[in-house]
């Protein structure tokens, strides 16, 4: 009986593992269309406006789907109350400041390689001290690989003549790695996948708009404008994020930040697919290592999940 009890218990930690991984690579690949779906339909606005419209439609896609979902309105205003909401909300609102701040300083490429590899680190070390999530070697050596994919998939393309920016840079990186851990906190003690990153995005796009509301006003508010604001905060924002909280029931905080590393690919693969961009060998390559880092995550994550589960048993 006992060993029957130990096997059951595993596949069911397999398959949780297995679900938790394909949802978080879902919910980063939908987030990875924006950048594509942006540059296709050249929507000349202004970023940090670009960062509050996909808060705010993303908090009002998910608080309105919620219902449908099992959420309960009366949730809500507990929610509000919750330290690790808070922790979510100003998280998310910085990365928009921080983040497009660095790209206007560093560019791009450096931006965005800087940002998205402190992610897995700084989740992985805060997750590891507050949450004591153990640190594995696989998710070392799997997300270091993935991580040298993107800088050689970014040689040629870096500035880093803006020590500013390379700070704004970090601590936009570190916010989201805040903001995992804090989700796993709330998702441990049974907040609603959809309320919770809703209610985060809601208070976020809240302190977000006092920033850019004179910039809102400028913005030609046009049919293509407006249905482009619609995909990029429902689809890549609401839906996306919501999908990776469920995902986060079975994995930690670092696999989790791991597994967004499919952002990037997504993007380049559409950047290739779609806009025609050239691929070049460096890109080439260094996608190849981010895949294989991801791959080596995911293949792992099945006995970290067991060891989670047994735990808690």
């Amino acid at each position: 009986m006992a060993r029957l009890s130990v096997m059951m218990s595993d596949s069911k930690s397999r398959k949780l593992a297995g679900r938790s991984v394909g949802l978080s690579l879902l919910g980063n690949g939908l987030a990875g269309t924006a950048g594509t779906v942006a540059a296709v339909y050249a929507l000349n606005t202004p970023s940090p406006v670009i960062g509050f419209v996909r808060l705010s439609i993303g908090a009002i896609t998910l608080l309105i789907l919620s219902p449908f979902f099992g959420g309960k309105l009366k949730n809500l205003l507990r929610l509000a109350t919750r330290p690790g909401v808070w922790i979510m909300a100003a998280s998310s609102a910085s990365y928009q400041v921080f983040f497009f701040a660095s790209v206007d300083r560093t560019g791009v490429a450096t931006a965005a390689l800087i940002t998205v590899g402190c992610i897995p680190v700084s989740a992985g070390i805060v997750g590891w001290i507050f949450l004591r999530e153990r640190l594995n070697k696989i998710w070392v050596v799997s997300t270091a690989i993935a991580i040298t994919g993107l800088v050689v998939a970014s040689l040629g393309e870096l500035e880093t003549n803006d020590a500013t920016g390379l700070l704004y840079a970090v601590i936009a990186g570190s916010g989201i790695g805040a903001y995992i851990n804090a989700a796993k906190v709330e998702v441990r003690a049974g907040a609603h996948s959809m309320q919770l990153p809703g209610m985060s995005f809601l208070l976020g796009s809240l302190g977000l708009f006092f920033i850019v509301r004179s910039e809102l006003i400028e913005v030609d508010w046009n049919a293509q404008t407006i249905l482009l604001a619609i995909y990029l905060g429902a689809v890549t924002m609401g839906i996306a994020n919501g999908i990776q909280t469920v995902g986060l029931r079975g994995i930690s905080p670092g696999v989790a930040s791991t597994m967004m590393l499919a952002d990037p690919v997504t993007a380049a693969v559409l950047g290739v697919v779609v806009l025609g961009e050239p691929v070049t060998v460096n890109g080439a390559v260094g996608l190849g290592l981010v895949v294989i880092g991801l791959v080596m995550q995911s293949r792992s994550t099945n006995s970290e999940t067991q060891g989670m589960i047994r735990a808690r048993d």
